[in-house]
C-alpha cells in the first residue's frame, strides 16, 4: 500500500501516541496529578496499545471495528485477559 494510502493510519497512530504520553491513567504524564484516575485496565495489552498495533497492522477500517469492538468490551463486567490485535 502507498504511503498515502497508510497516511490516515499514521496519522491515528501518532493520536493514539499523543494520547499514551499525555493522558494515559498508566503511562501519560498527568499520572503523577494527585486527583488523576488510577489505572485499572482489565486487558493486556492496553486498549491504547492494542489500537495501535491494530493501526499498524491493518487497513483502517479493519483496524477502526477492532479497536472500537475492543473499546466496547473494555468494563467492569468482562474477565480480564491476554487480548491480541
Amino acid at each position: 500500500m502507498s504511503f498515502l494510502g497508510r497516511l490516515p493510519n499514521k496519522i491515528v497512530v501518532g493520536l493514539i501516541l499523543i494520547y499514551q504520553k499525555v493522558f494515559s491513567p498508566s503511562l501519560g504524564f498527568l499520572r503523577f496529578l494527585p486527583f488523576y484516575p488510577k489505572p485499572n485496565c482489565i486487558f493486556y495489552p492496553s486498549c491504547s496499545e492494542y489500537g495501535a498495533a491494530c493501526f499498524r497492522n491493518y487497513n483502517f477500517f479493519k483496524a477502526l471495528r477492532k479497536t472500537l469492538g475492543r473499546i466496547g468490551r473494555c468494563h467492569p463486567g468482562n474477565d480480564p485477559r491476554v487480548d491480541l490485535p
